[in-house]
């Protein structure tokens, strides 16, 4: 029975992997079952035992993406620092994760081809697009680091008089941004010179004097 239990974990992980590459190729309307289960090297059958639909086989796949998020999240929180380095820095580990991740790619593409939900909401902060619980790309990320700018501005690391949708901004622009810049093959140097550029202009009009002067916008270290 473990022996057989194993297997199955074998080959749902294959089907998992397998769909994100194709996702991440293709994208979601594209990629079919048929190239899904012929990458993973099993049958129809097979992926059909784990998987109902292809909607089934792409939220496996963004749960992954999601996890890949969590994970640099935690790293990043081990390592200290404020709220505030604390978002920059995962700016800088999403362009990272964008070029390395074949999960987080694959999620974007998925993300993108989704009927689209109310966009302005996570921008400034009054929800995430959609009704159900389905994992979404940019609800995941401008919904995580809008939830550390709200911490950021309980801790006094933001100025005073900034709105909230003021300080959302540069976020929106750095998760797009970067999104851009990946697929179109921008050099990761490149990619993480504009992300300090970013930074430096619009910080200063942000953060409080204390805040700004605990806040480095250089890519970090770790993870």
């Amino acid at each position: 029975m473990a022996g057989k239990q194993k297997r199955s974990e074998r080959t749902v992980e294959r089907l998992v992997i397998a769909a994100a590459e194709q996702f991440a190729r293709h994208g979601y309307v594209r990629a079919t079952l048929a190239d899904i289960s012929r990458h993973a090297g099993v049958t129809k059958g097979a992926l059909f035992f784990h998987f109902s639909t292809k909607e089934e086989v792409a939220m496996a796949v963004q749960d992954r993406g999601r996890e890949a998020m969590e994970r640099a999240v935690l790293q990043l929180e081990a390592a200290g620092g404020t709220h505030l380095q604390l978002v920059v820095d995962l700016t800088y580990v999403l362009g990272r994760l964008l070029r390395e991740d074949v999960f987080v790619r694959a999620s974007v593409r998925i993300a993108r081809e989704r009927e689209p939900g109310d966009a302005g909401d996570i921008v400034t902060g009054r929800g995430v697009p959609g009704d159900d619980d389905t994992p979404d790309f940019y609800g995941q990320w401008l919904g995580r680091l809008g939830g550390l700018l709200d911490e950021a501005r309980r801790a006094g690391e933001l100025g005073c008089s900034v709105a909230e949708s003021s300080v959302r901004t540069p976020v929106a622009a750095a998760v797009s941004g970067l999104e851009t810049l990946t697929w179109l093959g921008v050099p990761a140097d490149e990619c993480e010179t504009w992300l300090a550029d970013l930074w430096e202009l619009t910080l200063p009009a942000l953060a409080s004097k204390d805040g700004l002067r605990t806040v480095r916008t250089t890519a970090p270290s770790v993870p």
